[in-house]
């Protein structure tokens, strides 16, 4: 794509209508919501689509009842959307149009670095939190799919509340968790810490599906990425955390941090264990990460 172009999607409705994504939109009964459906058999929030970087465009389900279904697919966790794909919500159906080719790893999350616009990047200080599904893969082949949707909808739509009651968001949702920032220039630490703290009440709720978060603070590649204006965070520093996710996750830590980020945290700070000094992949040097109670 080249620089300076904006990818543009639609969402072609059955009369004929087209709606432009180039924000996050919500979907659903509810007045509320950006796409507001007259369908029974949809949830007041049923979906969401948020574009990210690269100009993909992922649906998510917010644990609707009857589910999001994608060319005739019920959806069990965020997907990224293809052109010409086909989304049913209730007896709604939506056709997507637009968008990059599907590209849906983490690798590719962690990797995607040169669509930004040059005018528009900026390095900034930023916390960031990267949530984890534990043993999704398990998780789906064991249950039906109608309950992993619902129980995945409703997860990271409880997640994205706890954002939004600081008015921020989820930046980049991944197949199995997701990714969010907060600059320090633009959000008080306290407000990152609030929507750390409504994380860490639903991790202890939800042991029926239960998550990692790791917390880190570096400097970032921010900018307007090539999926309309919604901002992404790049660079070093995240391909960092991704590393660090993993780390977390061979050692069976649910909560930890980065030094980096015990160091900026604020007082009281957490009590915290090392796991040791760990190999990162692309990084020189062991790497320390800690255990937080």
């Amino acid at each position: 794509m080249p620089e300076g172009i904006v990818a543009v999607a639609y969402l072609d409705h059955a009369d004929k209508t087209r709606t432009r994504l180039d924000r996050p939109v919500s979907l659903g009964r509810s007045s509320a919501c950006e796409i507001s459906l007259n369908d029974t058999e949809c949830s007041r929030r049923h979906a969401l689509i948020n574009p990210q970087a690269g100009g993909e465009f992922w649906i998510v389900d917010l644990g609707s009842t009857n589910g999001t279904h994608v060319n005739g697919r019920r959806l069990l966790r965020p997907t990224q959307l293809a052109d010409g794909d086909r989304i049913l919500l209730g007896r709604t159906e939506l056709i997507f149009r637009g968008g990059a080719p599907r590209a849906t790893t983490r690798k590719h999350a962690e990797s995607e670095t040169q669509l930004i616009t040059r005018p528009a990047i900026r390095v900034e200080e930023a916390w960031m939190v990267l949530a984890d599904i534990e043993g999704f893969t398990p998780f789906s082949q064991s249950h039906p799919p109608e309950e992993v949707s619902r129980r995945v909808g409703g997860w990271l739509s409880a997640c994205a509340a706890g954002f939004a009651a600081q008015k921020a968001d989820i930046q980049v949702y991944l197949g199995d968790g997701f990714l969010a920032y907060l600059p320090v220039r633009t959000f008080p630490p306290a407000r990152f810490f609030a929507a750390l703290a409504a994380l860490r009440e639903l991790q202890a709720e939800t042991a029926h599906l239960p998550f990692r978060l790791i917390v880190h603070h570096d400097r970032v590649t921010v900018g307007a990425a090539a999926a309309g204006g919604v901002e992404s965070v790049l660079g070093a520093g995240v391909n960092y955390l991704f590393r660090m996710e993993k780390v977390a996750g061979a050692a069976r830590v649910r909560y930890a941090a980065t030094p980096a980020a015990l160091a900026a945290w604020p007082d009281p700070k957490p009590r915290a264990t090392s796991t040791g000094l760990h190999a990162l992949k692309g990084f020189e040097g062991r790497h320390e990460l800690f255990a937080l109670a």
